[in-house]
């Protein structure tokens, strides 16, 4: 019974130790795409992130399609969700690439799949 008290004292411990880039979002102007379900063609999209303490707030732009607002926007680890509604309710699932970028599916409440990709802002 010990050893299992012990264990999550040692992840917790590893996780103190992670670097504080990895566990935060950079506030700024972002880019990417999105590539709905069914479409070849990626749009072009730009995400604008604020982070206040621990509240991330993110509201991609879309050209002719608009802004929409994420909700429940949540970092754990290198793992982003969050949901929006740009029609029906999209659920997004992205995780963090080695170049610092977001990447993976969206998927609606017909289960329609579509890719999304946020890239960082440049840093000067």
């Amino acid at each position: 019974m010990r050893k299992i008290a012990v264990l999550p004292a040692a992840v917790l411990s590893v996780l103190a130790f992670l670097p504080a880039e990895a566990q935060k979002l950079e506030a700024g102007k972002w880019s990417g795409t999105v590539t709905p379900p069914d479409e070849p063609i990626a749009t072009q999209v730009t995400y604008d992130v604020t982070v206040r303490g621990d509240t991330i707030g993110i509201t991609a732009t879309a050209a002719e399609h608009g802004s929409f607002q994420f909700s429940d926007v949540r970092l754990s680890g290198d793992t982003l969700t969050f949901w929006f509604t740009p029609g029906p309710r999209v659920d997004c699932t992205l995780n963090r690439r080695d170049d610092g970028s977001f990447a993976g599916n969206c998927r609606d409440e017909n289960g329609g799949i579509a890719t999304m990709v946020m890239v960082p802002p440049k840093k000067d």
